[in-house]
């Protein structure tokens, strides 16, 4: 069953270690340039795409770190590439290290430990703001180093009510900030599968969130809180002593910390090293354009597929749309079209994705693609790991965010996810550093199994196109209808976690048994499709998803009085426990928020 709270949210190009951002306006003298350098060794030049001219016709806008910060056609090119190249990787590739291990204090050490210390350095800033920020309000000396400026991008983040409202819970938004942020607000939402039927929901991804306006509030917060701020600075490397962490900078500066918080997302270096560049199982592409001139324009999709299995490239793909009233104007929509694929078989560029987007996406929104005006292409690649979260491998560094793995493996970005750990993470990590709980086998209880989100990862699978499955081509839409119509069926208490990228044991339940007895012809189809041993696998995870249920339920009310007694390092311990059966399970949605 896929848990489709799609996160909105199309990224920008990784930030590779070192260097300065790409090009910050639109590309089209360097695309003349090469041009001429063929024309002038007499090669015939290509003609450009349909995409490369739509593009080249917009201002890119200066690029920013973090999801969607970049537009430019030039960083378009650049990410298809790193997307061949995890295609193309090899798995005894040589991975650079970034961190390494040294014994003994670094008082003993030739670097010494320098002017300050930091409790806390965060590296990335786009969402590690929001941690940064939680940490320093909680007392903590916090830095943040960013190898941009910390900006939000021009384009919204789509999210709802409830999810905004764990940032106001934790105390670092204000409702009041919170109205100044909201620039778009619309319902109902839809979900329908190729003409076979539609479901409408409200308050589900219905407010859009000028992460601009966010950004800086929390920039400013940070600050005022005592926070530092290193921007216009990449991190070169990292060494971990048995007292604290050395950062090196790109610039030859060094910073010390007791704790290093990755927030450098999917594509952080310390996570590649983790992985040893380890290929991800599966990718969630994405590409869409923001525009002016929808007459309609005052409901949403939260996921609507309008047609069977697509060739982009030499690949078949499922493609699915997201579509959300943009804040900029009454007549401007984002339009997103994402699919999931298997990096093994390879997969579509992102360019040959944005082709089939322009020929599809008029139908879909019922207007002509020559009478809108195209603000921005949107692009972006999201690889998901079956071994998510993605624990501490080292003392003193810790992952969240994307970087961690956390977010929902059908959903793209992690926005709507690091809101709602976000509390938890912030009151751990600060306990952490209180109690110099900073072995990594402390902080991988930070970042437990939780079977609720393993378990998703069968539903990334089962909605890509898989090579040689003899399977029809509207199955997948089948399938999803069959689920969305069952839970539809069970109420909001089944429907309402689902979309928000919440699974929960006992909806799973109802909604697997209904399906099941509603369908049964297409059960000998999610086997071809999936495979025997992913649903073994899967199966594993859904038994110790009861399990964390029975858990979070009966056995917590008995042990918290008790956890409340012990000694500090025991009950650090036993409050992440008690918090992994309860996020683990899914138990921390609360039903009518």
């Amino acid at each position: 069953m896929p848990p489709l709270v799609l996160r909105l949210f199309a990224a920008a190009p990784p930030r590779a270690r070192g260097g300065r951002a790409g090009a910050r306006r639109g590309d089209g003298g360097r695309t003349r340039l090469r041009l001429r350098v063929r024309a002038a060794a007499g090669e015939a030049a290509p003609p450009p795409s349909r995409t490369q001219m739509i593009m080249e016709k917009i201002s890119a806008g200066e690029e920013v770190g973090g999801a969607g910060g970049a537009y430019s056609y030039n960083a378009l090119k650049r990410l298809d590439q790193i997307w061949s190249s995890i295609c193309e990787a090899q798995a005894d590739s040589k991975v650079p290290e970034v961190v390494t291990r040294v014994e003994g204090l670094l008082a003993d050490s030739n670097l010494g430990s320098g002017s300050e210390i930091f409790d806390v350095i965060v590296c990335g800033g786009t969402l590690g703001i929001f941690v940064a920020t939680a940490l320093s309000s909680k007392g903590l000396r916090v830095g943040i180093i960013e190898r941009n400026i910390i900006k939000g991008r021009e384009q919204e983040w789509n999210i709802s009510r409830k999810e905004l409202m764990e940032i106001v819970e934790i105390g670092i938004l204000s409702e009041e900030d919170l109205e100044q942020i909201i620039s778009s607000n619309f319902n109902p939402n839809r979900c329908g599968f190729e003409d076979k039927g539609e479901i409408w929901v409200e308050n589900i991804l219905n407010l859009g969130v000028s992460p601009a306006k966010l950004v800086e509030n929390m920039k400013e917060r940070f600050v005022s809180s005592g926070g530092a701020i290193f921007e216009g600075k990449s991190l070169s490397s990292i060494y971990v002593y048995d007292d604290l962490a050395v950062l090196k900078l790109s610039d030859g500066d060094s910073l010390s910390c007791r704790l290093v918080v990755d927030a450098m997302g999917n594509f952080s270096p310390i996570v590649r090293q983790i992985r040893s560049g380890r290929k991800p199982d599966g990718m969630c592409l994405v590409v869409g354009a923001c525009a002016h001139g929808f007459e309609k324009n005052t409901t949403s999709d939260i996921i609507f597929s309008s047609s069977t299995v697509k060739r982009a490239g030499n690949s078949g793909v499922q493609l699915f749309w997201e579509a959300f009233p943009a804040g900029s104007g009454p007549n401007d929509r984002t339009t997103y079209m994402f699919t999931y694929v298997d990096p093994k078989f390879g997969g579509p560029k992102l360019e040959e994705l944005l082709e089939v987007f322009w020929d599809l996406m008029p139908a879909y929104q019922d207007v002509v693609l020559e009478n809108l005006d195209i603000r921005r292409v949107i692009f972006g690649i999201f690889p998901t790991y079956r071994d998510s979260p993605l624990p501490a491998a080292f003392d003193r560094i810790l992952q969240v965010g994307d970087a961690s793995g956390i977010q929902s493996p059908v959903s793209f970005g992690g926005f709507g996810s690091l809101t709602r750990h976000l509390g938890r993470l912030s009151s751990g990590i600060c306990e952490a550093v209180e109690g110099d709980f900073l072995d990594a086998h402390s902080l991988q209880l930070l970042n437990p199994y939780m079977p609720n989100l393993s378990a998703s990862w069968l539903f990334q699978r089962a909605m890509s196109v898989r090579p040689h499955v003899n399977v029809s081509p509207t199955f997948i839409n089948e399938l999803l209808f069959a689920n969305f119509q069952s839970m539809q069926k069970l109420g909001d208490s089944v429907l309402q976690p689902f979309l928000q990228d919440v699974i929960q044991f006992g909806p799973l339940v109802k909604t697997l048994g209904l399906v099941m007895l509603t369908r049964p012809q297409i059960l000998p189809s999610i086997f071809k499709q999936v495979g025997l041993g992913v649903i073994l696998e899967w199966s594993g995870h859904f038994m110790m998803l009861g399990y964390y249920t029975f858990l979070s339920t009966f056995i917590d009310p008995v042990l918290r009085s008790w956890v409340e007694s012990l000694p500090p390092r025991d009950k650090y311990q036993w409050k992440r426990y008690l918090e992994a059966w309860r996020y683990g399970a899914g138990l921390d949605y609360r039903q009518g928020e």
